[in-house]
């Protein structure tokens, strides 16, 4: 388990450059577990952060498992110096699977292509226990694009935009779980 919040892997230039973030959730693993193993919980949780156009493209559900591919349309903010490299508005195609293993944790991966962003961002993810009332979320996402010779150094000037996705992801799952599973 990562401390709280995000932070960038150590070392020499990381290919791809790895970021790190936990979230504490108020709700009992089993309540939260269920949530991450729900199709519309993950569209709601899109709806929340205000992505639109999202659409299921793949389901399935077995044995205390999920895979899940959506698509939908993200607006964002992008660092005038990255705006020639990155737009603001994408399509982004995301594949997921998480599922329960022994103990009642849950593990999640997950592959994001977004159409104007050259590269891919990988993520894996963990949901587990921290007492009978809540539980913790811990994240490692690998982020890879495909610019010559300046694609590790461009990755560090998306750092406050990665923080925001993860703490807008973290919040909307958050509005989530305190709605009771609707958006």
């Amino acid at each position: 388990m990562c401390p709280w919040g995000l932070r960038a892997s150590s070392g020499l230039p990381p290919d791809p450059v790895e970021f790190s973030a936990c979230h504490r959730f108020d709700h009992p693993l089993d309540q939260v577990a269920a949530a991450f193993l729900d199709p519309a919980a993950h569209v709601g949780r899109y709806e929340l952060v205000g992505d639109r156009d999202i659409e299921v493209l793949q389901v399935t559900e077995a044995d205390g498992a999920l895979d899940l591919q959506t698509v939908r349309t993200v607006q964002g903010e992008v660092p005038a110096v990255a705006q020639k490299i990155i737009k603001a508005t994408n399509t982004v195609t995301t594949t997921d699977r998480w599922d329960r293993a022994d103990g009642g944790t849950v593990r999640g991966t997950s592959r994001v292509e977004a159409s104007n962003v050259p590269g891919t961002a990988t993520i894996t993810a963990t949901l587990q226990a921290a007492g009978p009332d809540a539980c913790t979320y811990d994240v490692d996402l690998d982020l890879a694009l495909k610019i010559p010779l300046i694609g590790d150094r461009f990755v560090k000037l998306l750092r406050p935009q990665v923080q925001e996705i993860l703490d807008a992801e973290f919040d909307a799952w958050d509005r989530w779980l305190a709605q009771g599973g609707a958006s």
